[in-house]
């Protein structure tokens, strides 16, 4: 695995950390790949929701799944990620936000820095022990506002409720995401796990 590839920091994540009963959220659905790679793992078991504040957005997700992905256990959800708390009565165990603008739409409809830091609540209210939120913020479209909120929401955070990573490629300079990952009740993770995690994430490289 390439660690600093982002989409396989985030397929490695999945695949060690959602189960095919787990309860997944994909809050920016975009073109589908997150929620597809998702509902792929859950092998037909748990459960899927996908939302997108963009029309488009579900339409692409949805002719997606219906192409490549061989089960139905999932729901597409045509509104902000800001509204989850509408939709999502259980306990889930991983959420992924890749924002930024869908490619080849209106640019004009996107979620809020604002609307963003809601869901953040909720999705942290709502997520299970040792659950995983995963963030993509592009700091290239709004001049970084939303990466910014993002990072002064998480940075004031009970480290004892969750642990906080953000990762950033720091000598490229046209404007790479960064990375936000987020667990609920990990700070009781040994010393020798978080070793295990890294050498995990590295030993392909070598």
């Amino acid at each position: 695995m390439n660690i600093f590839n982002f989409v396989e920091l985030s397929h490695f994540l999945i695949d060690n950390y959602v189960k095919e009963e787990s309860i997944v959220v994909d809050c920016t659905s975009g073109n589908g790949f997150d929620s597809l790679y998702l509902c792929n793992r859950l092998q037909g078991k748990g459960y899927l929701f996908s939302f997108d504040l963009q029309e488009e957005a579900i339409r692409r997700t949805e002719k997606l799944l219906a192409d490549k992905c061989c089960f139905n256990n999932y729901k597409l959800i045509n509104e902000s990620h800001s509204k989850l708390n509408d939709y999502i009565k259980d306990k889930i165990d991983f959420g992924i936000y890749n924002l930024g603008y869908l490619p080849n739409s209106d640019s004009d409809t996107k979620t809020t820095p604002k609307e963003t830091i809601v869901s953040l609540k909720i999705m942290m209210e709502i997520l299970n022990n040792r659950g995983i939120v995963v963030i993509v913020a592009y700091t290239g479209q709004d001049e970084g506002r939303e990466r910014d909120a993002i990072f002064n929401f998480l940075k004031n955070i009970n480290p004892k409720k969750f642990s906080i990573m953000n990762i950033n490629l720091i000598n490229i300079n046209n404007y790479p995401p960064e990375v936000f990952i987020i667990q609920k009740n990990a700070w009781f993770l040994s010393f020798p796990s978080c070793i295990f995690f890294v050498i995990s994430c590295l030993k392909d490289d070598f």
